[in-house]
């Protein structure tokens, strides 16, 4: 379910690196979007409808699902419940015929490594889920697709990032991606309800 909030940042609040990166994506800090979950956690996205959806189809993608619990989900099996940094737990499978080995975690299942090299550019406190929220996006800006996302080429923002992650198209990982057909859908299933949100 989605609800619209007022809620205003303290500017300390927020680093330098996260601040360039909420202007680029249409951070508006008059009203921000609240996704919960049957449990009532919630986590708050301060982005444009566009991205907002954007996000929410690579969750959805690399975990199955796209509410709260996402923010939980370990690579191949079970959950965390320590947001203050990345679980770092290495789990291995057979994906594709090969075993594959991963500390992937998370909505957006960010590496460990991926989180040694975000959190200090960042200023990241924990790796809640807007942190990982925040990860995600500086994926997309670093494969400059923030432009992309935003006007609605969203075939072109998914082709860029997906040497970032291995569930969407336009890589060789071979770790069963979804079809173009499959995250547009889901995308623009998304973005009603966003586009819905925003008018409350």
């Amino acid at each position: 379910m989605l609800h619209r909030i007022k809620l205003k940042l303290h500017p300390t609040a927020i680093s330098i690196g996260s601040v360039v990166v909420l202007a680029l994506c249409g951070f508006n800090n008059q009203a921000l979007s609240v996704i919960g979950n049957t449990k009532n956690e919630t986590t708050v996205t301060n982005y444009s409808p566009r991205m907002a959806a954007f996000l929410a189809t690579i969750r959805w993608a690399e975990t199955g699902i796209s509410e709260y619990s996402s923010y939980r989900k370990l690579v191949f099996d079970g959950t965390f419940n320590d947001f203050s940094t990345h679980p770092k737990i290495k789990q291995c499978a057979r994906v594709s015929g090969r075993n594959v080995c991963s500390t992937a975690a998370g909505a957006y299942q960010m590496l460990d490594i991926s989180w040694n090299d975000l959190q200090p550019d960042l200023g990241l406190k924990d790796f809640s889920p807007p942190s990982q929220d925040k990860m995600a996006i500086e994926y997309i800006r670093r494969n400059k697709a923030i432009d992309d996302v935003e006007s609605g080429n969203v075939e072109m923002a998914f082709c860029k990032v997906g040497k970032v992650w291995a569930s969407l198209i336009c890589n060789d990982y071979n770790q069963n991606p979804k079809t173009i057909e499959e995250l547009t859908k889901y995308y623009n299933t998304q973005l009603a309800l966003f586009n819905k949100s925003k008018e409350i």
